[in-house]
């Protein structure tokens, strides 16, 4: 532990804090997510309890694709949705994340590589570049229910528009797999509190079913 007060001790604090909330916050929860090793593990895991279950598969916040493609190889005979920035001009983040790193910048590609992206994906996959919005989305995925849905959004404004569009497909067994769900510095200003925030609005009820390391997952219960 440093003791001055450099930049890595205030970190360092910051994320020792972030731990001690989440670590309090998830304890009193019942039941309490199944620990899983890594992201992988846990959204495979997630997926497996999906076999019986009907509905769209999406991403928002795919990036690179690495848990996309570990999605569409979970669901070989599913539409596998993938949304994100990608080619648009400026940051690939509208607003700023609070975490360990400064995303706001981070996420702005070529066309170039977008395509290169693209070529890649598997056949199941499809891909819609732009920042996130409600017509699109809908119109993309229109009515049916939502069988799971990846949140790699960062933040709590883009949570957000995501969570508005997606609500009429929610419903019972639904899954929703957040990224950066908690244990970092500010995590109850983002994804976390989007999801609060979302399910007081819309009355939904729901559980934890897995935890990771700032990833959760959660499972809808019922949608008055």
């Amino acid at each position: 532990m440093e003791t001055r007060a450099t930049t890595n001790g205030i970190q360092q604090h910051a994320q020792e804090q972030a731990y001690i909330e989440w670590r309090e916050y998830h304890t009193e929860q019942s039941p309490m997510g199944v620990f899983y090793e890594t992201k992988e593990q846990h959204l495979a895991g997630v997926c497996k309890t999906l076999w019986a279950r009907d509905g769209y598969v999406a991403e928002f916040g795919v990036d690179t694709g690495h848990s996309l493609r570990l999605l569409s190889a979970q669901f070989p005979k599913k539409k596998v949705y993938g949304f994100d920035a990608w080619h648009k001009k400026g940051p690939g983040l509208p607003d700023v994340w609070t975490g360990n790193i400064d995303h706001s910048t981070a996420f702005t590609w070529t066309k170039k590589q977008y395509q290169e992206l693209k070529k890649s994906m598997p056949r199941n996959v499809k891909l819609i570049p732009g920042l996130f919005n409600k017509q699109k989305i809908q119109t993309t995925l229109g009515t049916g229910d939502a069988s799971l849905i990846h949140i790699d959004c960062d933040t709590g404004i883009s949570t957000e528009k995501v969570l508005d569009a997606v609500l009429p497909n929610l419903g019972p067994g639904t899954r929703i797999v957040f990224d950066e769900y908690a244990n970092y510095p500010g995590w109850k200003e983002h994804e976390f509190g989007a999801w609060k925030s979302f399910c007081e609005k819309n009355k939904i009820e729901y559980c934890y079913i897995g935890i990771s390391n700032m990833d959760v997952s959660i499972e809808i219960l019922n949608v008055k």
